[in-house]
């Protein structure tokens, strides 16, 4: 886990987890492909997740900046 800021929760510093399942994961790639520049290729290890209850927010380890949201349904 790694304390790192969070946009969705008001900009406060939050526990945050690695991406766990290959739904989540494909999930993130699917919200995040817009981040990506062409030549990107979408690499789930360098994303964590917002790990507070209710906080769908999926960003970079190493840019807090460049993050998505989730999709409710997920």
């Amino acid at each position: 886990m790694a304390y790192v800021r969070c946009p969705n929760c008001d900009d406060t510093m939050q526990d945050f987890r690695n991406l766990e399942s290959g739904a989540e994961s494909a999930a993130a790639e699917q919200v995040l492909r817009p981040t990506l520049r062409k030549s990107e290729v979408f690499v789930a290890a360098a994303y964590q997740r917002c790990a507070r209850d209710g906080c769908r927010r999926v960003q970079r380890k190493d840019n807090w900046k460049i993050g998505a949201t989730l999709p409710e349904e997920w």
